[in-house]
């Protein structure tokens, strides 16, 4: 486990279910963000990466199972790094189920690349990280933008509530860090929930959605100190 970390902080996924959650969960995730898990065993970044490349390479099928076989076939020191590729793979298996009917066909996709700053709402750092920009021209000929963001829970999935606030903090990383590429197409601003196989895109109610991930955002700097 890393050091404790003071400044108040939380990723779009976490704020997400924040969103949602009980109490007692609200309690969790915030300890969660204080005391993050080591990056090595995070479970499921070969399979993020995997489908990036996938969607940056004119989503070949060859290049998913070019990272299913390497990760197959890669003998692991570390009994959780065995566990994790197993996981990856498994990932990337649902991930070929949700693919088809996310309607990707035709748009340039590229990786979002360094990660920007965060969205700083009401004390706190909001950490949004889609893993691609998708770019389409429209029926007037017009360039329109929007994200991806990769979700990854078996245990864990995403309601529709928390599954559009996700994708609102999308919306509002585009606004942010995407405008001269061209207008945000909201249907474009997409969560994928990989293992539930369900997309969620930004939503129209989007004012009173701001309002709420405002309000947990206070909520989550007036506890960060006594969690």
């Amino acid at each position: 486990m890393s050091g404790r970390t003071e400044s108040p902080h939380v990723s779009e996924s976490k704020l997400g279910r924040y969103l949602t959650a009980t109490p007692a969960l609200r309690k969790q995730l915030i300890d969660t963000q204080k005391h993050p898990p080591d990056p090595r065993y995070l479970r499921y970044p070969d399979a993020a990466h995997a489908i990036t490349d996938f969607l940056c390479h004119g989503q070949d099928e060859a290049v998913l199972r070019r990272h299913q076989h390497r990760l197959a076939t890669t003998v692991f020191a570390d009994a959780f790094d065995a566990r994790r590729a197993e996981s990856c793979i498994e990932a990337i298996d649902a991930w070929r189920q949700v693919h088809p009917g996310l309607g990707l066909g035709g748009l340039v996709v590229t990786e979002v690349g360094q990660t920007p700053p965060p969205l700083q709402l009401e004390g706190v750092a909001v950490q949004v990280r889609p893993q691609v920009v998708l770019q389409e021209v429209d029926a007037h000929g017009d360039a329109r933008v929007g994200v991806l963001k990769l979700y990854f829970s078996k245990h864990h999935p995403l309601d529709e509530r928390s599954g559009q606030y996700i994708a609102t903090l999308l919306e509002a990383f585009c606004e942010q860090h995407l405008a001269p590429l061209g207008p945000i197409c909201p249907k474009r601003v997409l969560v994928v929930d990989v293992f539930a196989g369900q997309a969620y895109s930004a939503p129209r109610a989007r004012a009173r959605r701001l309002c709420d991930v405002r309000r947990a955002c206070e909520e989550i700097a007036a506890r960060w100190p006594v969690h």
